[in-house]
């Protein structure tokens, strides 16, 4: 083996543990891998950041100002909200909400999409008594699926495009995703409506389910110096009496008194955990003698505690509050709002909340301060889920140039009359002049770490191609003599599909792509064939609330537990994989 092989193949290893055991940023992690492969002398730095130029990135990046656009005029909740109706047949609302959630993705980002409509079903769901546990899976799904039915639906379809133009190949077209992508959407609805939603949790008495999915908040309160409850009991306080909230412990002095007795005598600087449902907090909140921990810092907290100022958040993958105590985050400076409570799904939080070491996923309940919510709306650092209040006006006025100019880079770039990367720069002209959209909201609207994460696997992948790696593989499988197409297609699926439940969908596909590209030119396959099949895999990830954003954003708000994904997605991977497979081999094999 050569120097540059064992090189490349070490430094991929320290990627994919980083990756897989999440140490730190996806995007950080594939930057540092690409820069070693520059300092070890692998990779010359022009092909290095060939990504960097890569038109398939920058287009990316101007559909993600679109998308923002779109998602900032608020026409799509109150859209689905009037397709919904009222309707009780699980069926019928399941076509409802999918069919116009995949068409949206299809043409957006799909995260924005599933942030915006997770509360807006979830609140009809309770209305027209139905488990939100039955749609908000469905609702996931349906934004993946979408994604494959156009070549802008997701990131990892303009990657493999740009990937394939950057070898010579003129690409895929606006609409050959949806060869595949239409009929695995058909797929997936006739899936959901006859088997998934079986396979869903559904809780029997809805308004109790609500209220639980509440009740897993936890939060942190300290007894001061001038309390009335210094030197009384928990009884005598109605600690033990107070609705929809309970007394966790107790921590005095870096002790931890667990279970709380009724006849314990609170003490000064006692800190109190507990935990409630987000009405009963406010309530807590509202006592005298007691201060939330997350506010007791030496400047004297702005906020106040009611229910108009107060937001959901969920933790993404990308946020840099991961793997940080709440105490040492530094939330209320860097947000300009404060922690109240937190809920991690499924996990009983029994400790300080200073001290709880922030995951993704981990919802946050908020105070807001001044401009949160315009500030910090589509951060990537987190997805707010609940407390946006939508302007009619506004929506009314901006719809009116934000829609009709989406339309119009899509025709453009469908009709071929523009590439997609010039039909998305004006787009963005058009909303900029028109004043739609602020040079601020263009710099928040651009997810940066994707962009650096796609342009950085984009340079991982030449390295791959250029040690000789994907000739290496495929001369250790004897694939010299092909075995059938059709079963190389569903090992090309299967791994990759693998990979992307383990580490990212684009760095998945980044690395699959050189070893595709190698068989196809090794083995006479149209490299169309098994780009389009990595493309599809990398994207339909079911199978973990963790495989994909969205399944993220929807895995707390649908009090799912993590085999609920499993249970669903399995089936629908299998069957995802199976439509994939024969249909790309059909017309490109």
């Amino acid at each position: 083996m050569s120097f540059s092989v064992i090189t490349v193949t070490v430094v991929l290893i320290f990627m994919f543990i980083c990756l897989i055991k999440e140490w730190f940023a996806p995007e950080l992690t594939v930057f540092t891998s690409l820069a070693l492969l520059i300092v070890l002398g692998v990779l010359p730095i022009h092909e290095a950041f060939q990504g960097f130029a890569n038109p398939a990135v920058h287009t990316i990046g101007l559909l993600m100002v679109i998308a923002y656009a779109v998602q900032k005029c608020g026409i799509v909740p109150k859209l689905l909200t009037r397709i919904l109706g009222k309707n009780s047949q699980l069926p019928i609302v399941l076509i409802k909400m999918m069919l116009p959630v995949s068409f949206l993705s299809a043409f957006m980002n799909n995260t924005p999409i599933v942030a915006m409509l997770t509360p807006i079903i979830h609140s009809w769901g309770m209305k027209n008594k139905i488990s939100p546990s039955k749609l908000l899976i469905p609702l996931s799904y349906a934004a993946i699926i979408g994604g494959t039915i156009t070549l802008i639906g997701t990131s990892t379809n303009l990657l493999v495009h740009g990937l394939l133009q950057q070898h010579g190949h003129p690409g895929f077209s606006m609409f050959q995703f949806s060869l595949i992508g239409i009929p695995l959407f058909l797929v997936s609805l006739f899936y959901m409506i006859i088997y998934g939603h079986i396979k869903l949790p559904n809780n029997q008495n809805l308004i109790e389910a609500y209220q639980s999915t509440r009740k897993d908040y936890t939060v942190e309160v300290k007894v001061n110096i001038d309390s009335p409850w210094i030197g009384k009991t928990v009884k005598d306080v109605n600690l033990r009496a107070l609705h929809d909230i309970f007394l966790v412990q107790i921590i005095r002095s870096n002790n931890v008194i667990t279970p709380a007795s009724r006849y314990e005598i609170i003490q000064e600087n006692d800190v109190l955990i507990f935990s409630g449902n987000v009405e009963s907090i406010l309530k807590l909140l509202h006592l005298k003698g007691i201060e939330l921990t997350t506010l007791n810092e030496e400047v004297e907290p702005v906020y106040k505690p009611n229910t108009s100022n107060l937001v959901e958040v969920v933790v993404s993958h990308s946020s840099p509050l991961i793997r940080k105590k709440i105490k040492d985050s530094n939330f209320r400076a860097q947000y300009n709002s404060a922690i109240v409570a937190i809920r991690r799904n499924n996990q009983q939080i029994s400790t300080g909340i200073g001290n709880i070491v922030i995951k993704p996923g981990d919802t946050l309940l908020l105070l807001e301060g001044k401009d949160f919510i315009n500030s910090w709306s589509n951060s990537r650092d987190f997805y707010l889920v609940s407390g946006i209040q939508t302007d009619e006006t506004t929506v009314t006025a901006k719809s009116k140039v934000i829609i009709p100019t989406l339309v119009v880079v899509i025709a453009l770039a469908s009709l071929q009359l523009l590439s997609i990367f010039e039909a998305a720069l004006l787009g963005m002209i058009i909303l900029t002049v028109t004043k739609s959209i602020t040079a601020v909201e263009v710099k928040n609207a651009i997810d940066w770490g994707i962009l650096v994460l796609i342009a950085s696997a984009i340079g991982i992948a030449k390295a791959v191609e250029n040690a000789g790696l994907p000739t290496l593989i495929t001369n250790l499988l004897n694939l010299a003599n092909p075995m059938n197409v059709i079963i190389l297609c569903f090992i090309i699926y299967l791994v990759t599909l693998i990979l992307t439940e383990l580490i990212s969908n684009i760095a998945a596909a980044a690395l699959m792509f050189p070893i595709g590209f190698s068989l196809a030119v090794q083995l006479g396959y149209n490299p169309e064939l098994f780009a389009i099949i990595i493309a599809i895999a990398a994207s339909c990830s079911f199978m973990t609330p963790i495989g994909y954003q969205t399944n993220l954003l929807v895995y707390g708000p649908g009090d799912y537990r993590f085999s609920d994904f499993f249970k669903v997605g399995f089936p629908l991977s299998l069957l995802c994989m199976i439509v994939t497979v024969f249909i790309a081999v059909f017309i490109w094999g």
